[in-house]
């Protein structure tokens, strides 16, 4: 099933019109590691696509909890859906490392629905990868316990960012507590104690602010709990 974030891998050359209009057409940016890119109640006056890099998309609830809601890579778009709507900026768009965005005006982004019926298909297509990843992720969530969702959080890191040694599979993605439970809805708290839990029965050990997998296949299976 396919899941939230982490892995980005450009799109097939057949898919990438929009890819192309946005090299030649927008504007490039280069934004530092953990700059803001944009904020809820922002004008939404353009749309951008990631050149290079990794951008965080969040919320916060009225309690100030802070929600991702995705991770994006090289090649994926955002902030399309509030210009599409008219609407102010709803989400918060943070650089998670150092970025190259391209960005498209409004203006620019009409015109090229307008006059473009393969860019048109090409942002329709995008944008319905985008809300079919997400729709998996949250049923993937639904019904799993706290330490079930932890397990699949370092269940998909390992398969994505997973470098083999010696002793299991070492997870070369940096990624705090907090962030995990940004992820999946809950606390710092909650994330360490199932750390805390996989460390115990063997599943996990750390070192040095990196996680290393010792079992993925009872990892697999905490993850279904």
């Amino acid at each position: 099933m396919e899941q939230l974030g982490f892995k980005h891998e450009p799109a097939p050359i057949f898919d990438r019109t929009g890819d192309f209009i946005f090299r030649d057409s927008g504007q490039m940016r280069e934004i530092r590691r953990h700059s803001l890119i944009f904020s809820p109640g922002d004008t939404a006056s353009h749309i951008y696509m990631v050149g290079h890099g990794e951008v965080k998309i969040s919320r916060y609830t009225p309690e100030g909890r802070e929600l991702t809601l995705d991770h994006l890579g090289a090649g994926e778009i955002f902030g399309e859906m509030e210009i599409l709507l008219e609407r102010a900026r709803e989400s918060q768009a943070l650089a998670r490392t150092d970025c190259i965005l391209y960005l498209l005006e409004r203006a620019a982004l009409s015109s090229l629905i307008e006059s473009n019926p393969q860019f048109s298909l090409w942002l329709t297509r995008m944008m319905g990868q985008r809300q079919a990843k997400m729709e998996n992720w949250l049923e993937s969530l639904l019904f799993k316990s706290a330490n079930g969702k932890v397990a699949q959080i370092l269940l998909q890191l390992a398969e994505n960012h997973g470098v083999k040694t010696n002793g299991g599979t070492l997870i070369d993605y940096p990624i705090t507590h907090q962030e995990i439970g940004n992820l999946i809805a809950t606390t710092r708290e909650t994330v360490s104690y199932a750390f805390m839990e996989f460390r115990q029965r063997g599943l996990i050990s750390t070192r040095q602010r990196k996680t290393i997998v010792h079992d993925m296949d009872q990892l697999g299976a905490a993850a279904l709990i």
